[in-house]
C-alpha cells in the first residue's frame, strides 16, 4: 500500500497571504518540500477570474512559474473549487506542471462537480473528488455519491473536515463506510482542521485505519500547521510520525530548516492556529469567515462569539458569508444586533 503526504503550505496557507504569497517565499518552500521528500506539493489555485494573485492561475501552463527543474521524487498538483473555475480552461496533462488536480464541491454542487471530475481525468490528470464538509452527508447520501464517484475511477476521493468538527470516531465511521463502497483502486484522501485541536490525531489514526484495510490514501498537511483559521495538520508532525511508525525516510532536518526560515518570520504579522474563536467555528460548524467578522466587532467577547454563532441557523452558519454572497454578512450583522439588542439576558 501507499501511504502520499499532499503539503497545503503555498494553496491553504496562501488564503493567508490573499493569495499573493511574494515569490521567493514559494521558492523556498517548494524547494523544501522537495528536498525533505514530501509526496505532494500544491502549487495554488486554478480560478477562472484571477487578479494578478501570484498563485492563482488560468490553466497548467500558468501554474509552472514555480515548478522547479527537479522535482525529485514530489509532484505538483493544483486545486480549484468547482464553483470557480471551468473545465473549458483546463488545457490537457502534458507532464510539464502538475500532475494531480484536486476539485473541491460543495454537497448541492456534486453532480455537476463529479462530471468535472471526469472531464479532468480524461484530460490525463490524476484527479483528486473533494466532497465539502463530509459530517453533512447522511450514510445513504454518502453512498450513493460513492457510487457515482465509483463509476468516474478518479485517483483519490477525499473525506474533508471543512469546519473542524470531526472527532476520531466521526472519521473512523466516515472512513469504514468510504472503506467499504469505494472501489480499491481509488485512493482515500484526508483533509482535516485543527479546529478541536485534533487535526494531527485525525491524520495519524487515518493512516493507521488505512494500514490495517490495505487502503492507498493521501494525508493533506501543511508546515507548522499553516492554514486558514485553525490551520492543519502539521506536515513535519505526520512525517515524523510516518518515519517512526512505518519506516518513511522524510528528512524532517529539511523540513525544520524550512519552517524556521519561511514559516516562523510569518507568525510576527499572520495568525493561525487554535484558539477560542476558532474552537467555536469548530463545535457550531461555522464558516470561518464568520468568525473573523465577528472578531473584528470592539470589544466582542469569546462568550458573545459563541452565542451569536449558536443562534444562527446551521446552514446559513456554513456559508461564506450567511447572506447572498461571499461578502454578504447581512444575516450575522442582523443576528449580532438582535442580541445587543437584549435577546439575551446576560448583555
Amino acid at each position: 500500500m501507499q501511504i502520499q503526504i499532499n503539503d497545503c503550505t503555498i494553496r491553504d496557507g496562501g488564503y493567508l497571504l490573499n493569495k499573493n504569497s511574494p515569490s521567493d517565499f514559494v521558492e523556498k518552500i517548494v524547494e523544501g518540500l522537495v528536498e525533505s521528500g514530501i509526496d505532494i506539493i500544491e502549487c495554488g489555485f486554478l480560478q477562472s477570474q484571477s487578479h494578478g494573485e501570484s498563485i492563482v492561475y488560468a490553466d497548467s501552463v500558468e501554474a509552472r512559474r514555480f515548478k522547479p527543474e527537479d522535482l525529485k521524487k514530489s509532484a505538483f498538483t493544483g486545486f480549484c473549487d468547482n464553483s470557480r473555475y471551468s473545465i473549458e480552461n483546463l488545457d490537457a496533462f502534458d507532464g510539464k506542471s502538475f500532475a494531480y488536480l484536486r476539485i473541491s464541491f460543495a454537497k448541492h454542487e456534486r453532480e455537476e462537480a463529479l462530471d468535472f471530475v471526469a472531464k479532468a481525468g480524461e484530460k490525463g490528470y490524476k484527479v483528486f473528488a473533494n466532497p465539502m464538509d463530509a459530517p453533512s452527508y447522511s450514510a445513504e447520501e454518502r453512498a450513493e455519491m460513492i457510487k457515482m464517484v465509483n463509476d468516474i475511477n478518479p485517483y483519490c476521493f477525499s473525506i474533508v473536515d471543512t469546519f473542524g468538527t470531526m472527532y476520531l470516531d466521526d472519521l473512523s465511521a466516515v472512513f469504514q463506510q468510504v472503506d467499504t463502497l469505494l472501489d480499491k483502486q481509488i485512493r482515500i484522501g484526508l483533509h482535516s482542521h485543527n479546529n478541536l485541536q485534533l487535526s494531527n490525531a485525525l491524520a495519524e489514526v487515518f493512516i493507521d485505519m488505512a494500514v490495517k484495510a490495505d487502503r492507498d490514501v493521501v494525508v493533506d498537511a501543511s508546515l507548522y500547521g499553516m492554514g486558514r483559521g485553525a490551520g492543519n495538520a502539521s506536515t513535519e508532525v505526520i512525517a515524523s510520525y510516518l518515519n517512526t511508525k512505518y519506516h518513511r525516510k522524510y528528512r524532517l532536518e529539511q523540513l525544520l530548516e524550512t519552517i524556521e526560515n519561511y514559516i516562523l518570520p510569518l507568525t510576527a504579522t499572520v495568525k493561525w492556529g487554535y484558539d477560542l474563536p476558532m474552537f467555536i467555528c469548530g463545535i457550531e460548524k461555522s464558516h470561518v469567515d464568520n468568525i473573523y467578522y465577528l472578531e473584528k466587532k470592539e470589544g466582542i467577547s469569546v462568550k458573545t462569539i459563541y452565542e451569536v454563532m449558536k443562534s444562527m441557523d446551521a446552514d446559513k452558519r456554513k456559508r461564506y458569508g450567511t447572506g447572498y454572497s461571499k461578502h454578504d454578512f447581512s444575516v450575522l450583522e442582523d443576528t449580532y444586533r438582535r442580541y445587543l439588542g437584549g435577546w439575551n439576558e446576560s448583555v
